[in-house]
Order: C-alpha cells, then structure tokens, then sequence
C-alpha cells in the first residue's frame, strides 16, 4: 500500500495534473481486498467530478466510507461484475436478486480495485481521443498501477484498446476479448456505464470468465 500512495503521490505532481482535482483510486477496502476469493480490478476511463474543481478526492474513500457500497447503476453494475468473478467455479452464480445477493455484490466491489485512466479534470462524458492520449502520456504510471495492486483479472470497461500498448506480452486466449499476461487475465469488455440490460452484462462476461481457463478460488468467498 505505501509504494502505491507513493505512486499516486508522483503521479498527482506530474505538471498536467497539477491544479486540476486529481482523482485518488486504486484498492476500493485493502483489508476485504486481502481475503477476496479473487482479486478483480476495474480499469475504467475517468471519475466525474465537477467543472472548475481544483482540489481532488479519492475515489476509494467515497465508495467504502461515504456509500458504503456501490450507488448508481455503474457501480451497480461493477459490483455484480465483481460478484460474477469472485463466485465463478464450474458455473456463474444466478444474476444477483435477492437481498442477501445484493449485499453480497455489494461486498464483491469493497473486496475489489478501480482505478481510471484519466486521473484529474474528470467528466460525465469522455473524449476517447483524450482517454488515448493519456493513456499514452501516463502509460508508465498505469502499468505501475496495475502491477503494484497485482490483480488476478482486470476488467477492461471499453479500456483496452487504450492500454493495449502497455502490455505488448499479451497473450490472446479466448473470443477476441481476452488476454492472458503471466497468469493475469485481461478482458477487453464493455463500460459498466453501457445500457444494456444487467442480464446481457452479467452472463456475457460469466461465458468470458468460464471459458478463459480462470484461475481456481484459492479461499472461500467472505461470508456476508
């Protein structure tokens, strides 16, 4: 955890950062993401916030300690995301529908890491030509990121095409969609922000997962 706060630290300082409300991210509840079954991350393009802000938040510290959870429908969305992976075995757990479920999607997104490609001046709506540019200009700070928070499968939410670059090892193993670095897997998926139903979500990345030869859960999943 230190030498990613120390990441984070370089990063905020970087001249195009500076004065812009840089977005803190990384691991949503260090303390859930140690005993999760898997360890997810959400690599997504940038975090709202409003125009004119000057001084950041972390994005962390809203999810765990301001929402307790997830809120919105993006994070909703994450959250069965995480809740599909952390569960995955021989089959994928029935799309969340009953309160218990809910709680324990909940629990999937604290046990899990988000971080954004666009860290600082963040909008509702992203400029894909922008997401690439920094993706390329901050391309050593994101590979850092992503290997100092060690995740077993990084869900790439309209993403991938921007850091594929970062990775030139990646292996393609399943579908056009996933990609295997070492024993990490990468899925080049929708945005949680998508509008499609939560059903069509759910399942297509649950036959992504099961045909990706995923790594066993090593623990059982966190009691709710």
């Amino acid at each position: 955890m230190e030498s990613h706060e120390a990441l984070l630290d370089r990063w905020s300082k970087q001249p195009h950062h500076k004065g812009k409300g840089f977005i803190r991210d990384g691991i949503i509840d260090p303390e859930l993401w140690g005993r999760a079954p898997r360890k997810v991350l959400l690599l997504l393009k940038e975090a709202y916030d409003e125009p004119g802000v000057t001084e950041g938040f972390d994005l962390r510290e809203v999810i765990r300690d301001e929402w307790k959870g997830p809120r919105y429908k993006i994070w909703w969305t994450a959250a069965y995301w995480c809740y599909a992976i952390h569960h995955a075995s021989s089959c994928i757990p029935a799309l969340p529908e009953s309160d218990r479920d809910y709680a324990a999607a909940g629990h999937s997104l604290l046990s899990s890491a988000t971080i954004n490609i666009k860290k600082s001046h963040g909008r509702s709506t992203s400029d894909d030509t922008e997401i690439g540019h920094l993706a390329q200009r901050d391309g050593e700070f994101l590979r850092a990121q992503v290997e100092t928070i060690d995740p077993c499968v990084v869900i790439c939410g309209n993403t991938w095409w921007a850091i594929r670059h970062l990775w030139p090892d990646a292996e393609l193993i399943y579908g056009g969609l996933v990609w295997r670095v070492r024993s990490r897997l990468f899925i080049d998926f929708w945005h949680p922000a998508n509008r499609f139903p939560n059903a069509l979500n759910y399942y297509a990345l649950g036959c992504l997962v099961q045909n990706s030869d995923i790594a066993p859960v090593a623990t059982k999943p966190n009691s709710i």
